[in-house]
C-alpha cells in the first residue's frame, strides 16, 4: 500500500481514536514507520498536539540520553506551531551527544521564532564547521526559517563555497528560493549580491 494511502485510511478509519496508538509507534525502529506515524499525527494536530505536547513532557522529565522518538515529537511540535514548548527545548539540548539531534533542536526553535537565538550557531555549522559537509545542509534548512536578511548573504557564500554539491547544493537552492520567497525584500537583495545569476542560486520551485 503506498505510503499516502496507509496514512488516509489510517485518519479516515480511526481519526482520533488512533492517536495514542500512534505516539506509541514512534518508538519502532523503523524508520520509515516513524515517519509514516509522524505525518499522520501531523494531519491529526488538532486531536494529536495535546497528546504530543504530554509525551514531550514526560520524556524530557524522564531525562533519557540520545532519545530519538523525542526528536520525533519535537519536530511535529514545532511543525504545529506549539510555541509552548520553546523553553522546555532549551533543555532538551543537553540531552544529546551528537550533533545531528542539536540541529533538529535548532531548527525547532526556529520554527518556533526563536531565530535570532539559534542563528549564529546555525551559520557556524553552514559556513565556519570543519564538518559542514556533514551538517551543513541541515542548518541550511534551519535558517531558511529565520527572517533575517543576513541568511540571504550566509546562503549565497554557501552555494559559492565550492563545499557543497549535487542534491546537497539543491537542498541549499531550495533553502535560498524558501527565505526570497518568504520575504519579497529579500530578493532585491540577492540581487543585489549576485547580479543577473539569480536564477543560478534559486531552486527549481522558484518563480522569478
Amino acid at each position: 500500500m503506498e505510503r499516502e494511502e496507509l496514512i488516509k485510511r489510517i485518519i479516515d478509519e480511526k481519526g482520533e481514536k488512533a492517536v495514542d496508538d500512534l505516539i506509541k509507534l514512534l518508538d519502532d525502529e523503523d524508520t520509515q514507520i516513524k515517519e509514516i506515524v509522524s505525518e499522520a499525527l501531523f494531519k491529526l494536530g488538532e486531536y494529536s498536539r495535546g497528546k504530543l505536547v504530554k509525551e514531550f513532557k514526560r520524556r524530557l522529565s524522564n531525562g533519557k540520553k540520545n532519545d530519538i522518538t523525542l526528536l520525533y515529537i519535537i519536530d511535529l511540535l514545532s511543525d504545529l506551531g506549539e510555541k509552548s514548548i520553546v523553553k522546555d527545548l532549551y533543555s532538551t539540548l543537553s540531552l544529546y551527544s551528537f550533533e545531528e539531534a542539536e540541529l533538529i533542536i535548532y531548527e525547532a526553535l526556529a520554527k518556533l521564532g526563536e531565530g535570532e537565538k539559534v542563528y549564529d550557531i546555525l551559520k557556524y555549522f553552514l559556513i565556519e564547521d570543519a564538518e559542514k559537509k556533514k551538517f551543513g545542509v541541515q542548518a541550511a534548512i534551519a535558517l531558511s526559517y529565520i527572517d533575517k536578511p543576513e541568511v540571504v548573504d550566509d546562503l549565497v557564500k554557501a552555494i559559492d563555497s565550492g563545499d557543497y554539491s549535487g542534491e546537497d547544493l539543491d537542498v541549499l537552492k531550495k533553502a535560498l528560493s524558501n527565505v526570497v520567497m518568504g520575504n519579497s525584500i529579500y530578493y532585491g537583495i540577492l540581487k543585489k549580491l549576485v547580479g543577473e545569476d539569480v536564477e543560478k542560486y534559486l531552486g527549481d520551485e522558484y518563480d522569478i
